[in-house]
């Protein structure tokens, strides 16, 4: 049994660390929200219980406590705490992920204010084509997919590594136009 939790809290603990190190390792540069809207009765409240959230709390909930506490109790009563830990743990990170979202706090300012950013391109956008462009505001960096704006007067690629400015954001992908080299001039000033 010592063993499945060794393994619980290294996965949990594991995804966890990425998590909170993420942004600081240049890891994860994209933010990505999913919503489960479910007609079948209950079936929502099952999506909840068993988001990725909810299961890496709860695995390095059971996982933690069932390590540490394998070395000073019984078998059964280590399980006991364990599981009850992992699922309390698992549900209070699901309850204030909930709150959050339902009041509005921490929530991003949206996809429209990342319209008239500068970026830059990370995947090659061709002009009938779409790519991704990273994109600061602030501390947070965000990653999204882009597409050359209509009023663009050029017809060639907007190559990786090139500066564009973000025109509009629609349905999650950005209307970009490459950004003059005098305007970086002004930028920088």
């Amino acid at each position: 049994m010592f063993t499945i939790y060794v393994f619980s809290l290294l996965v949990g603990g594991g995804f966890l660390a990425l998590s909170v190190f993420g942004d600081f390792l240049d890891g994860m540069d994209i933010d990505v929200d999913v919503d489960a809207d479910l007609d079948a009765g209950g079936a929502t409240d099952v999506a909840r219980l068993l988001s990725l959230r909810t299961i890496v709390y709860a695995m390095f909930g059971f996982g933690a406590t069932g390590a540490i506490l394998h070395w000073f109790t019984s078998p059964a009563v280590t399980a006991a705490i364990a599981g009850v830990t992992g699922l309390a743990s698992g549900a209070f990170i699901g309850a204030a992920f909930r709150y959050i979202k339902r009041s509005g706090a921490g929530t991003a300012l949206g996809e429209r204010s990342l319209a008239g950013l500068t970026g830059e391109v990370t995947m090659e956008i061709a002009p009938d084509g779409a790519g991704t462009v990273k994109v600061s505001r602030g501390e947070r960096r965000f990653r999204v997919r882009a597409r050359m704006d209509a009023t663009c007067p050029d017809d060639l690629p907007l190559r990786a590594g090139q500066s564009v400015v973000v025109v509009r954001m629609t349905d999650g992908i950005a209307d970009v136009v490459p950004m003059d080299p005098e305007d970086m001039k002004l930028l920088e000033e």
